[in-house]
């Protein structure tokens, strides 16, 4: 079986290395690696972390765009086990949207020191979100899907309302509408026809479960199902969108996280 080539984007930990595992940051669907280098991985590597961004197979600089509609979920957790084995050191992953969806797959067969959740598709999938985009904005629904099938470009417009806050500059909308690309289509029913009776409890991980309040795509009853399958408590942030790495507001987040893992990996006094 020949595995792919994944691009991998690294920042060593700056400074006095944190006493904790190294940081794998997931990306979401339509997206890449490149997500999270404009202020997590530098930000993190500042407070000591080692670094890692990988782009799931079919994204970014990663082989598989000539196959990218038959790639799967099961494929993107294979990406993930490499990714991990790459490392050498067992990471705390960080995942986004589908990348949350995907780490959730990951620990139904292997364990992690810790896991967070940004805006994670839930574990019944995305029907609901769907549906509940089609009701409640069609108009960015029909955007959505004939930008999957190649027959649209989102204006800036369409991507404020739908991945940001109103707080998010122009030249972030501006990357976003750069670096986007096509989701898998495979992955995107993977995500959408979820078997209810294949949902099982996960086993006991350390675990952060943060959602968006502007978010259009993953409700605050989202973010709570995947909480309560990883028995912790859903937090939702103010004043931020989808795109929680990258929204104008995107400290809170990382200083949440932060918090979180001073909590589990506290440093020794000096």
């Amino acid at each position: 079986m020949t595995h792919p080539r994944l691009e991998v984007i690294h920042e060593a930990a700056k400074g006095v290395a944190r006493n904790a595992p190294p940081l794998l940051f997931l990306h979401g669907a339509f997206s890449a690696a490149w997500c999270w280098q404009a202020h997590f991985l530098p930000w993190f590597a500042e407070q000591g972390y080692d670094c890692w961004a990988p782009s799931l197979e079919g994204h970014g600089g990663s082989s598989g765009r000539n196959y990218l509609s038959g790639i799967s979920i099961d494929d993107y957790v294979r990406n993930l086990s490499a990714m991990i084995r790459q490392i050498g050191h067992t990471p705390i992953v960080i995942g986004h949207s589908m990348g949350g969806f995907v780490l959730q797959q990951y620990l139904a067969l292997h364990s992690l020191p810790g896991a967070v959740f940004l805006a994670s598709v839930p574990p019944h999938g995305l029907a609901g979100s769907s549906l509940r985009l089609l009701s409640q904005a069609p108009s960015q629904f029909l955007a959505l899907n004939l930008y999957q099938n190649g027959m649209n470009q989102p204006d800036w417009r369409e991507l404020r309302d739908m991945l940001f806050s109103p707080a998010a500059s122009n030249e972030v909308i501006a990357l976003m509408a750069r670096q986007a690309q096509q989701e898998s289509q495979r992955a995107i029913m993977d995500m959408t026809l979820v078997n209810p009776l294949f949902i099982r409890p996960l086993p006991p991980v350390p675990a952060l479960v943060l959602g968006a309040a502007d978010d259009r795509l993953i409700s605050a009853a989202d973010v709570v199902a995947t909480a309560s399958r990883l028995n912790c408590t859903a937090e939702i942030l103010p004043s931020i969108g989808h795109m929680m790495m990258l929204d104008a507001h995107w400290p809170q987040v990382a200083n949440r996280i932060l918090e979180w893992l001073d909590q589990h990996w506290p440093q020794p006094e000096a």
